[in-house]
């Protein structure tokens, strides 16, 4: 899938959503489509940087590995989710690995030709600061749930800012990646992700059916 994609495609990403239709042509002129299948491999750490992506169906994780050959994701990225942008600043390789948890189809941008359009455009490298620091913020707010918050606090949170479908009971939240998978981006190990799912369900604040979680008492989940 070797075509260029249409601006109506990636024009509402945050990075691109204030650029002006002729810059945008300029960088999809430069982009391409790019599919994955379950489990294969987009990019592996210290590999040369040449694009930075955006995630437009599936789900990719970015992760690092373990001298003892345990994996540890450090991002999810779902539908519509920029990944990999910082490679245009901080040298030529990917600091990460990235592989698709399921089949996923991503706009690849060239990073090399981004970074020269910034260096002609001084309003576009102000709008990029802003977008980047925006970002910065939600990651230091993110960093800071996980240290400082329990276990529970920290699911509690990712199950509340999940999409959700209203059914009787409440809530129905529909897990987008493996418990596995979760339980390494919430920096837990999978049996205690498993037994403060059970505490929850038992305290009558969510209801398990598989990968699909109904939140009961959303109230009382975000005072955990």
């Amino acid at each position: 899938m070797n075509r260029t994609p249409e601006i109506s495609s990636f024009r509402l990403a945050p990075l691109f959503r204030e650029l002006d239709r002729d810059l945008l042509t300029q960088i999809a002129q430069h982009a391409r489509w790019r599919e994955l299948e379950t489990g294969e491999q987009l990019f592996a750490k210290g590999d040369t940087g040449h694009h930075f992506f955006l995630v437009k169906s599936g789900v990719i994780k970015l992760f690092l590995m373990s001298e003892d050959g345990e994996e540890h994701i450090t991002e999810i990225a779902g539908r519509e989710q920029l990944f990999a942008e910082a490679v245009m600043f901080m040298g030529d390789t990917y600091p990460v690995y990235a592989s698709a948890l399921e089949p996923s189809t991503l706009i690849a941008f060239d990073a090399h030709f981004f970074v020269t359009l910034l260096r002609a455009n001084s309003d576009l490298c102000l709008k990029l600061l802003g977008t980047l620091s925006r970002q910065l913020h939600t990651l230091v707010v993110e960093i800071d749930g996980l240290t400082l918050h329990s276990g529970s606090r920290r699911l509690a949170r990712y199950l509340l800012s999940q999409p959700a479908k209203k059914t009787a009971n409440g809530r129905m939240v529909e897990l987008p990646i493996a418990k596995q998978a979760l339980a390494s981006l919430l920096d837990l190990r999978p049996e205690t992700l498993s037994r403060i799912l059970n505490k929850l369900a038992e305290e009558g604040l969510i209801a398990i059916d598989t990968d699909c979680i109904t939140l009961i008492q959303p109230v009382s989940l975000s005072r955990i």
